[in-house]
């Protein structure tokens, strides 16, 4: 019996009553050229932020090099980052304390479109999301911090019970890609995988079974 694949699968949509925030076209970033290995070698975790805001085209590099779409042929969507089936399981979700031309509060990316969506949280905004941390000051001291969800349907319905190891080694990917970036960019960051399992869950308006949180990291400029 041949297994259908579920809706689920389908990522990045925008509610009928959310607004579409677009953001610069990474094509389109003139980026200066760094060297693979001397941004693996700068490599590091930084847990102290200055005050500084980031730019939005910066934010757009971020987003686009943890889970934007590179290429699009024949109806498949080539992400930078790796995925078993090229299923990719996961939302994101950004905190924005400080970047240009964005209002503080909590965002999630729509890798198709390559654009945001303010979210109307069920329980808190930036704030809480911060009190969840095991290190508070790590988010709310940063200028954007990431969020990543899970949904496993996305994975589970091809790969059965192998898919759950599978989201737990690509949330590795993508934080990999995010560490590198910031590297590129100058910018500090911090994987965050201490907090409230149920808080932050809660905060985002899901019911940690169907879609949980699987990883944070806090970003920002260096002090």
């Amino acid at each position: 019996m041949k297994t259908e694949e579920p809706k689920t699968r389908i990522c990045g949509v925008c509610e009928p009553n959310q607004t579409i925030i677009s953001l610069p076209d990474p094509r389109k970033i003139p980026l200066d050229p760094v060297i693979l290995w001397d941004a693996l070698d700068s490599r590091e975790t930084t847990r102290k932020y200055s005050q500084d805001e980031l730019y939005r085209w910066e934010l757009s590099t971020l987003l686009h090099y943890t889970q934007g779409v590179r290429d699009k042929e024949n109806g498949s969507h080539f992400r930078t980052v790796p995925s078993a089936g090229a299923l990719h399981p996961f939302e994101i979700r950004i905190v924005v304390n400080r970047v240009t031309g964005l209002d503080s509060g909590i965002y999630r990316y729509l890798p198709l479109d390559h654009a945001l969506v303010r979210e109307e949280c069920y329980s808190g905004d930036s704030a809480s999301v911060a009190k969840v941390c095991k290190n508070p000051v790590l988010i709310a001291t940063s200028a954007v911090s990431f969020i990543w969800t899970a949904v496993p349907e996305r994975m589970i319905w091809k790969f059965g019970q192998r898919g759950w190891r599978y989201l737990f080694i690509e949330a590795g990917h993508i934080c990999q890609n995010l560490y590198i970036t910031c590297a590129g960019l100058q910018l500090g960051m911090c994987a965050i995988g201490s907090y409230d399992d149920n808080e932050i869950n809660c905060i985002l308006g899901i019911d940690g079974k169907t879609e949980f949180c699987i990883y944070m990291a806090s970003v920002g400029r260096k002090q």
